[in-house]
């Protein structure tokens, strides 16, 4: 931008006026962020903003640069949950083949055989008799709760006797509710490792992963609510866990 004073000739008896013309030129001096600037607005205009990223991502020079537009990327593609998972490091397939070669290791190619050749020897058949136990000890009071159809009292008696999966078989045969508080008291008496994790899945808390889990596992945090949370719910998750973030 340049001034320039221009000196008129006046006129007897008028006032005097300086007229000051200003001149605009634009001068490039950052042609790079011009470049940049062009391509930003091209992608804008065409929609191309998954191929504007990756560019991108195949230009960055640090790993972070890199993430950043990666997941930016990922909000313009299809399945962006899925994708979202796979850049956190949980990529379906290859979580399934962990699991299998963890259960071969476990078990063994030959014991697993073993083992659904036996369940099927001994799965219950129409023919042939069986004894109904009604004795004093606990199979007995169980048999008479079923023979009552008390499902309640059959699934507290297993849960005594910390006989969870029976509890667990019994409680869905019994129906929703008593399902539902099934669960609470098996999660009352587990105290395993992953029992939170497992309690929040289950009763579909996912706000109690956000809010307690160890920041630490943010990465774990934001994977439950990619898998479980509703659309309509997401973007809270997502906000109490970047807010957490922010704080500590």
């Amino acid at each position: 931008v340049t001034f320039e004073s221009v000196a008129v000739p006046l006129q007897q008896g008028a006032e005097q006026q300086r007229r000051q013309p200003v001149f605009i030129s634009q001068v490039v001096t950052e042609k790079d962020f011009l470049n940049r600037s062009a391509q930003l607005q091209h992608a804008v205009q065409s929609q191309g903003f998954i191929g504007y990223c990756q560019k991108k991502i195949e230009a960055s020079q640090t790993e972070f640069e890199k993430n950043v537009w990666s997941f930016l990327k990922v909000n313009f593609e299809e399945d962006s949950r899925g994708k979202y998972l796979e850049l956190l490091g949980y990529r379906k397939e290859d979580l399934g083949q962990k699991i299998a070669l963890a259960l071969n290791k476990v078990d063994g190619p030959d014991v697993r055989i073993k083992e659904e050749k036996q369940e099927c020897d001994f799965l219950p058949s129409a023919g042939g008799t069986f004894n109904i136990s009604v004795s004093g000890d606990i199979d007995g009071l169980i048999t008479r709760a079923l023979l009552t159809g008390n499902f309640e009292s059959a699934v507290d008696l297993c849960l005594h006797d910390n006989r969870m999966a029976d509890a667990i078989i019994l409680a869905i045969a019994g129906g929703q509710e008593l399902l539902a508080q099934t669960q609470k008291k098996y999660f009352a008496k587990s105290q395993s490792k992953i029992t939170r994790l497992i309690t929040a899945v289950v009763m579909k808390n996912w706000r109690e992963i956000v809010e307690s889990c160890d920041l630490k596992n943010w990465r774990e945090a934001l994977a439950a609510v990619l898998t479980y949370a509703k659309p309509d719910e997401f973007s809270a998750l997502c906000d109490l866990l970047g807010t957490r973030l922010e704080r500590e």
